[in-house]
C-alpha cells in the first residue's frame, strides 16, 4: 500500500487503470483487424496511426498488470517487465505525434507527396520505437548502492523509482513535452497557412469531412426516349398497341464546373472545396495527412496536460501524493489508444459504415414491383424510375449530385446481366 492513500483510493486507481486498458485494447483489435483485413481502411492517413497502435498495445499491458507489478517485489521479473513496458511504450504517441507534424511541415512548407512521406516510414519506425528501446533496456541492469536500481515501485505500477525520478523528467515527460512543442510550432505555421487560403478551404478542419477535396459540379442531363409499337396477336387478328418504352434512348451529359446559380443543399455545402487548390499546392490525401496529425495532437494534449501537472506537483511537494491528480493520471494514460480509435474512426467514415452494413446490414431484400409494372423488364423500370428523379430535380430546382449517377447506372447494369 502506497503511504498517503487510504485503501479505497488504491483500489479505485487499479481498477480504474485496467478497466480503460480493456477499453483501449478492444479498440487496438478493431485498429489492427480493420487495417490489415479491410480495404476500406488500408490508406496512408491511417498508417501512422496504425503503427502507433503497438506502442499503445504494450503501455496497456503494463496498466493491465498494474499493482501485482510493485506487490511481486522490485527486483522480481515481473516488475522490471513492467518497468520496462513503461518506460519503451508511454512516450511513443508524443513520437508520432512529432513524426505526423513533421509531415504536415513536408507537406506544406516542401511539397511532399503522399508516396514521399511513405518512403519516411521505416525511419520513423526506427526512431520512435528506437530511440525509446535503447533506455528502456539500459535502465534494467543500471543500479547504485545509495539509490538502488533505477527501475522498482511508482504507485500503481513499476517504473522508474521516486530516488531517480529526474530521470522521469528527462527521459520522458522532457522528451515529450519537445514534441509537443515542436507539434505545436508547425501546426501553429500551417494553420497560419490554412488561414491565408481560408475562402479556398473552408471546411478542412472539420472532422466530419472525411474527404474534403470533393469538387463542386453542375450536371445537367437530357434523356431522351423514343416510343415504340408492340405488335400483339389475338386470334389470328393483328393489332397495335402502343406502350411507352424507354429502349432505345440517349442521355447526353453536360457538366459545368463555373455554374454558381443556385446555392448548394446543405449536405453537399459541407463537402464544397475546390479540387484545384488541392491539386495545385498538393493531393488530396496529403492534406488529409494533416488533418489526422491534428486530431491526434488534441488527443495526446488530452493524455500529457493532467498527467504532466501530477508531475510537477510529485517535484513541487516530494513525497506527498495526490490522490485527484494520480487518479486523472491512472485514468487518461492507458485510454490513449481509445482516444487513436476515435481518431481513426473520424478519418474512416465511409469504410466504418460499409464495415457496419456488411456485418448487420441486409444480406438481401424483396422488392415488390406494384401491378402496373409486373412483367415489364427490370432495366426498363429502373430507367424509368431514374427519369423520374431526374424529372422531378428538375422540376425543384436542386442540383443532381454524381452519386445518383451511378447509381443508376449501377442498377442498369446489374439488372441487364441478370
Amino acid at each position: 500500500m502506497i503511504e498517503g492513500l487510504t485503501p479505497h483510493q488504491y483500489t479505485a486507481l487499479v481498477v480504474t487503470e485496467r478497466v480503460n486498458s480493456c477499453i483501449s485494447i478492444v479498440g487496438i483489435v478493431f485498429v489492427v483487424l480493420t487495417y490489415l483485413f479491410s480495404p476500406g481502411f488500408n490508406k496512408p492517413i491511417n498508417r501512422l496511426i496504425f503503427f502507433a497502435t503497438w506502442g499503445n498495445l504494450g503501455s496497456n499491458i503494463a496498466a493491465l498488470i498494474s499493482e501485482a507489478g510493485p506487490t511481486a517485489g522490485p527486483l522480481s521479473p515481473l516488475c522490471q517487465f513492467q518497468a520496462f513496458l513503461v518506460q519503451m511504450f508511454l512516450g511513443v504517441d508524443c513520437y508520432w505525434a512529432c513524426c505526423m507534424a513533421l509531415n504536415v511541415y513536408l507537406v506544406f512548407f516542401r511539397g511532399y507527396t503522399v508516396e514521399q512521406l511513405r518512403s519516411l516510414d521505416n525511419a520513423y519506425l526506427l526512431v520512435c520505437y528506437g530511440l525509446s528501446f535503447i533506455p528502456a533496456l539500459i535502465f534494467i541492469f543500471l543500479s547504485t548502492k545509495d539509490r538502488g536500481h533505477i527501475y522498482g515501485p511508482a504507485i500503481i505500477w513499476c517504473w522508474i523509482t521516486e530516488e531517480w525520478d529526474f530521470m522521469r523528467i528527462a527521459f520522458l515527460y522532457g522528451i515529450v513535452w519537445v514534441a509537443i512543442l515542436f507539434a505545436f510550432v508547425v501546426y501553429g505555421m500551417a494553420a497560419k497557412v490554412i488561414w491565408d487560403k481560408r475562402q479556398h478551404l473552408d471546411g478542412f478542419l472539420n472532422p466530419l469531412n472525411e474527404n474534403p477535396f470533393v469538387n463542386t459540379i453542375t450536371t445537367e442531363i437530357e434523356v431522351t426516349t423514343d416510343e415504340r409499337p408492340i405488335v400483339k396477336d389475338a386470334g389470328g387478328q393483328q393489332g397495335f398497341e402502343t406502350y411507352p418504352d424507354i429502349d432505345p434512348y440517349h442521355v447526353e451529359v453536360r457538366v459545368d464546373p463555373q455554374r454558381q446559380s443556385r446555392p448548394l443543399p446543405a449536405a453537399l455545402r459541407m463537402r464544397s472545396i475546390t479540387r484545384n487548390v488541392a491539386e495545385r499546392e498538393t493531393n488530396a490525401e496529403a492534406w488529409l495527412y494533416a488533418r489526422v496529425a491534428f486530431l491526434f495532437f488534441i488527443a495526446l494534449l488530452i493524455t500529457w496536460i493532467p498527467s504532466s501537472v501530477n508531475r510537477v506537483y510529485a517535484l513541487v511537494k516530494p513525497g506527498v501524493v495526490n490522490f485527484p491528480l494520480n487518479y486523472v493520471a491512472s485514468f487518461v494514460f492507458p485510454l490513449q489508444a481509445f482516444w487513436n480509435v476515435i481518431v481513426y474512426i473520424i478519418t474512416s467514415q465511409t469504410a466504418c459504415r460499409h464495415l457496419w452494413n456488411s456485418l448487420f446490414g441486409r444480406s438481401s431484400r424483396k422488392t415488390s414491383l406494384p401491378s402496373t409494372l409486373a412483367g415489364r423488364n427490370l432495366d426498363d423500370v429502373y430507367l424509368s424510375r431514374g427519369k423520374q428523379r431526374l424529372q422531378s430535380f428538375s422540376g425543384s430546382g436542386e442540383q443532381v449530385d454524381s452519386q445518383e449517377l451511378k447509381d443508376l447506372s449501377n442498377k442498369r447494369s446489374s439488372s441487364r446481366n441478370s
